[in-house]
């Protein structure tokens, strides 16, 4: 009996180290394409649940495997996904990844601008997303240069970082800024309307390492999933610290004076908390010579997040306070036709790499419109100035029998100033003498350098400018937005969603502006220029009179919003899904507006007891509140889609949509009675689009058509406002050949025409029929550390003004990037901006100034010409 029960007990003995000596295992490391390890990384063995997910460190292991041949899948959102067959005889065995970025993946789960999350494939809409990837490939020096990327959308990039002028598919640009198109941080506007004067959305945005993805969505839903963004959204989407890890990277100017500090990091800290910071620190005097140091600040970002079983809640927080210089149109050569003109330099300005701006002209003095005409003092330098104080909250939670709730609501404390010089008029120093001579009053006083023995104004290219400086006080743009969303499924095919958004938008603004003499030279070196005992440093109005003194102005409104919003998400199919919303915008605006001086006369400026010469017409704002506004609107926006899921890898889809977007204060005219003269402006949208997957990436095509109805409205002295129409089509495509090289780009074909009034059949301004960009990426070396990329980004012709009579000639400028992996997780980036040096003329006032020998005088902006960084990056 005992030999029986001992050779029991060896033989389970025998079989339990078998069994141990059977049970091997599978680990090893996921880096992306730069070397960096990837925490958070999802790997399963194929028809299996088992598997794991990397540490911080990216490393992995799967235990307990059984002699066979497996094959393990790596997933990682943004990423391609990734598999490896691996045969286990024995022996434990390493099986290390590289993953790709892919943020162009039909896969990829949209969370803007739709009624219910779901990936590109199943959206009955046209969106791009791009990664952190694409974002290092672009360079971007601002959002204008970042959102020149997308498809559909055209980026006046010229301006410097802030103040850009966007439009969508043809939808026009008529007064500034964009109207009907939303700039979102983390799904919640920046500021309300896209075209308020100096106080433009993209203002109070810097593109740094705390974007995680970036979201757009042109047309569709849209019209129903924000107020005053028919024509699109674009959403900066924060990292959030669900994978620990980080970046440092230090960048200074290689042709140009910058120095900027980046830095992030992020992490889970336990219990369902994680954590993300991150910002930047810079200074600078930009990219085109100004003569002082232009670009200087910072911003810091924050946000911590805490996940249960059925949600999570996130509070974040930002502060910015960023100086940058704002480019507005300046003196050029205008040689040849109408048809065919080119824009050249003139002697001793560079369009590509000077600017209006000088070390001569770095204080600007007017009147303040908000304490009765008091002394306005300004520094030039200050530039744009955004200052903004932002804490925000957004939770969202399964309530359990199909029900969720959602919800994001922020608080900014906006504020700042805006000043930079225009040029008004250019012509020999005799024709700007008379010009400003005459609007200002004086007499026959020499004209002199403002500066040094005060000499008499003798300019080496004979040229002179007047000089406007736009110098507004942001005095506050603050605003409060929020949006909370209750879904129910019903069953497995419907879900209805109900939702509320409110906002409050204060815009209270004031403008003081002022004018110069000065000379046309570049570096930074332009002298101003007196009347001899009239002028005041090179300052020879307190106001604009050669524009009859139209802009000492103020705006003090306050927006309220109620939009209440439902939508229904229906599969009618396996294949074919639909989804429509309706959105109800009710719009209350109250305060006042006094859009010019209340008087234009003898003003003791300096407080002395003697009107001088400067002081025999200075326009005041003083003793009366202004034009008192009380208005109320409200509108329907609906828009409805249908997209069917041909396989899974193509998709065709279709959408119809009518939105509206109400307009900014200070874009609009009201009556005695407090009411606007337009409201608000429609925008009826019809799209069909395919997206499919090729075998070595995605293709998406949408073909578009929209009607603008747009009322009549002042761009300072000019008036716009037609009805317009536009149909086009977009192509975006992404391709992938083996683990090296890589394909990114966009086309898109408009043909947009302004439906009435005096230009009707007429190119809306600066609206051109192509725009196009292509980024080819190679990366090589052992684990790809190293990169090189090359973007294009270009247009064809596009018109001056809607009269069509002066082009401005298409173009193409073509950035570089390379990339030398030093160490694990250590770069050297080389980025060049506009390699070649191309003029790129994205503005055009009027169509001509004047004679400037055989040819003509023109104010334009062009694209900045060649700059050069250097950067050490660390990805830890």
């Amino acid at each position: 009996m005992s030999s029986i029960k001992n050779n029991a007990i060896l033989l389970i003995l025998l079989v339990l180290s078998a069994g141990m000596a059977s049970a091997q295992s599978i680990s090893g490391k996921v880096i992306d394409q730069a070397g960096v390890p990837l925490g958070g990384v999802n790997l399963i063995i194929d028809g299996t649940t088992n598997g794991t997910v990397t540490d911080f460190d990216g490393n992995y292991a799967i235990t307990d495997l059984e002699d066979g041949s497996y094959t393990l899948t790596a997933s990682y959102l943004g990423f391609k996904t990734v598999s490896q067959s691996v045969e286990i005889n024995g022996t434990d065995q390493t099986l290390d990844f590289i993953m790709q970025e892919d943020a162009e993946s039909l896969d990829e789960v949209v969370i803007t601008g739709v009624v219910n999350p779901k990936s590109k494939l199943e959206s009955s809409i046209s969106v791009s997303t791009m990664g952190t990837k694409r974002i290092e490939n672009a360079a971007p020096r601002s959002a204008g240069e970042l959102f020149r990327n997308i498809p559909g959308i055209r980026a006046e990039s010229s301006g410097g970082e802030g103040n850009a002028n966007f439009n969508v598919r043809g939808v026009p640009v008529s007064s500034g800024g964009s109207r009907y198109f939303q700039i979102q941080e983390d799904g919640l506007p920046l500021n309300l309307f896209g075209d308020t004067s100096f106080g433009n959305a993209d203002n109070f945005l810097r593109i740094d390492s705390n974007i995680g993805r970036v979201e757009a969505i042109r047309g569709g839903s849209a019209s129903t999933q924000t107020s005053n963004g028919p024509a699109g959204i674009i959403n900066m989407i924060s990292k959030t610290g669900e994978n620990e890890g980080g970046s440092l990277a230090t960048t200074f100017g290689l042709d140009y004076q910058t120095s900027r500090l980046d830095f992030e990091y992020g992490s889970p800290i336990g219990n369902g908390l994680s954590f993300h910071m991150g910002g930047f620190m810079r200074t600078g005097e930009g990219p085109r010579n100004i003569g002082y140091q232009g670009n200087k600040g910072g911003q810091f970002k924050a946000n911590i997040t805490k996940k249960f079983n059925s949600g999570y809640v996130r509070v974040y927080a930002k502060f910015l306070n960023d100086r940058s210089v704002m480019y507005l149109p300046m003196p050029m050569l205008l040689e040849g036709s109408n048809d065919d003109p080119t824009y050249s330099n003139l002697p001793g300005f560079d369009i590509t790499g000077d600017a209006t701006q000088s070390a001569y002209l770095q204080q600007s003095a007017g009147t303040n419109p908000f304490d009765g005409g008091g002394r306005h003092v300004n520094d030039v330098r200050n530039g744009n100035n955004p200052i903004s104080k932002s804490l925000g909250a957004e939770f969202s939670f399964d309530l359990g029998n199909d029900w969720k709730i959602a919800g994001k609501a922020r608080y900014s404390n906006n504020s700042g100033q805006w000043v930079a010089p225009f040029t008004a008029a250019v012509g020999t120093v005799a024709e700007i003498d008379a010009t400003a001579r005459a609007a200002a009053g004086a007499g026959t006083e020499a004209l002199v350098y403002a500066d040094g023995a005060r000499e008499a104004f003798n300019p080496e290219n004979g040229l002179a400018q007047i000089i406007h400086m736009f110098d507004v006080t942001v005095d506050d743009l603050s605003n409060f937005f929020s949006d909370t969303k209750i879904t129910k499924r019903l069953g497995d095919n419907i879900g209805l969603t109900a939702g509320l958004f409110t906002a409050t938008q204060n815009t209270k603004i004031g403008w003081q502006w002022s004018s110069f003499l000065s000379e046309v030279k570049g570096d930074g070196e332009a002298r101003l220029a007196d009347f001899d005992g009239f002028s005041r440093n090179g300052q020879y109005s307190y106001g604009t009179p050669v524009w009859g003194n139209c802009c000492q102005r103020k705006y003090n409104t306050v927006h309220n919003v109620n939009s209440p919003y439902v939508g229904i998400d229906a599969s009618i199919t396996e294949k074919l899904n639909f989804d429509g919303s309706v959105r109800f915008e009710n719009v209350n605006v109250n305060g006042t507006i006094q859009g010019g001086p209340t008087s234009q006369g003898p003003y003791d400026y300096d407080a002395d007891g003697t009107i001088q010469g400067i002081e025999q017409v200075v326009p005041l704002i003083a003793g009366n509140a202004g034009q008192i506004v009380n208005d109320s609107y409200n509108f329907v926006s609906y828009s409805a889609g249908l997209n069917y899921k041909i396989n899974d890898g193509a998709a065709v889809f279709t959408r119809y949509s009518k939105g509206a977007s109400g307009r900014a204060a200070d874009r609009n005219s009201y009556g005695a009675d407090g009411l606007a003269d337009v409201q608000f402006d429609e925008l009826s949208q019809l799209e069909i689009g395919m997206k499919k997957r090729l075998k070595n990436g995605t293709l998406n095509l949408t073909g578009f058509m929209s009607n603008t109805d747009e009322g009549i409205s002042n761009e300072l002295n000019r008036t716009v406002g037609n009805p317009f129409k536009a149909l086009g089509i977009e192509a975006e495509t992404a391709m992938a050949f083996g683990e090296n090289f890589s394909v990114n780009g966009s086309l898109t074909w408009t043909k947009a025409e302004i439906d009435g009034g005096d230009n009707e059949g007429n190119t809306p301004r600066r609206q051109a029929d192509f725009v196009y960009n292509l980024s080819p990426s190679y990366n090589f070396g052992a684990t790809n550390q190293h990169a090189v990329v090359l973007s294009v980004l270009g247009t064809s012709k596009s018109y001056a003004q809607d009269d069509n009579d002066l082009v401005m000639p298409g173009y193409a400028y073509f950035n570089l990037i390379g990339r030398a992996g030093l160490t694990k997780g250590l770069s050297l980036v080389l980025s060049m901006n506009n390699i070649f040096d191309t003029v790129g003329i994205t503005e055009v006032e009027g169509n001509g100034d004047g004679a400037f020998g055989s040819n003509r005088l023109v104010r334009a902006r062009s694209i900045s010409g060649r700059s050069s960084t250097l950067a050490l990056q660390y990805k830890f």
